[in-house]
């Protein structure tokens, strides 16, 4: 997914005042974050000075949440971080 998009879609996810837009939005990160590259993607949205300082946020608390949940799998869970995106 390009940058744009899912800048889109963090956007609604947190900001939209439509309760379905925001669950619809909420379930396409879950899609997302196990796909290749997600969070290299969400870095490079917190980090881009053109995006909105909102966006920015909410990109830095996704990543900062899936890496707190999923770095060190307890035992018998699978790794869900990607060894090229660690």
């Amino acid at each position: 997914m390009d940058l744009p998009s899912l800048a889109l879609i963090l956007r609604s996810a947190a900001l939209s005042s439509i309760l379905d837009e925001r669950k619809d939005s909420e379930q396409k990160l879950n899609q997302l974050q196990h796909t290749p590259q997600h969070l290299v993607r969400l870095l490079q949205i917190a980090v881009d000075g053109n995006c909105d300082m909102a966006v920015r946020q909410i990109a830095s608390i996704q990543f900062k949440n899936f890496i707190a949940k999923h770095w060190s799998p307890e035992d018998g869970e699978q790794q869900r971080i990607l060894p090229s995106d660690k």
